[in-house]
């Protein structure tokens, strides 16, 4: 009885050890940044979100407008493939296949430019932002900046807690558009 009492309290000791020693060895400044929060309230990718955004519906609407005729045309076929000869029924099905590609290349090529006109808008916003977070740890002597992206209702991914004051999005925000040319 003695001794399951001892290794149980050895063992709580242990255990006590291994939890209590590193939170207390923690110290230092430390803080959290949500990058998705400091683009979404940024002038800079603001601004750079409504070009991107831009370019991606004048490629949508104009594909969207010729979805809308090759489903046409498969309906055409549909309902008055019966009463064609099969030359013409041939050649309709032919031409539906033609402007099938013809649309898959398109649509292709406009989520490529939409994919080129992102990268080129977002990287610079994106290098001066990861300067910006390097520049404010030193210069605040920050041991550790945590990123944490915000979920659903709330849920930080790979951040479970952190108080609202370890928060520098928006000083870092004010600091990318201050950098990029704009003090909204």
């Amino acid at each position: 009885m003695k001794n399951k009492f001892a290794a149980s309290l050895l063992a709580v000791a242990l255990l006590l050890a291994f939890f209590v020693v590193p939170a207390a060895a923690v110290e230092g400044r430390i803080a959290t940044l949500s990058v998705q929060k400091v683009l979404d309230n940024s002038v800079v990718a603001g601004e750079a979100r409504r070009q991107i955004e831009a370019e991606f519906e004048k490629h949508r609407s104009s594909l969207q407008r010729e979805q809308r005729e090759l489903e046409e045309l498969h309906r055409e076929i549909e309902q008055k493939g019966s009463v064609w000869s099969e030359q013409v029924r041939s050649q309709k099905e032919r031409e539906l296949q033609r402007r099938y590609r013809e649309f898959e290349a398109r649509n292709e090529d406009a989520q490529l430019a939409v994919q080129e006109l992102e990268q080129e808008l977002m990287e610079p916003i994106l290098e001066a932002l990861n300067k910006i977070i390097d520049q404010l740890g030193r210069e605040e002597g920050y041991d550790l900046i945590l990123e944490y992206t915000m979920k659903g209702l709330r849920t930080r991914t790979g951040l479970l807690y952190a108080a609202d004051a370890l928060d520098i999005s928006r000083e870092v925000k004010e600091k990318l558009d201050a950098r990029l040319g704009t003090n909204e």
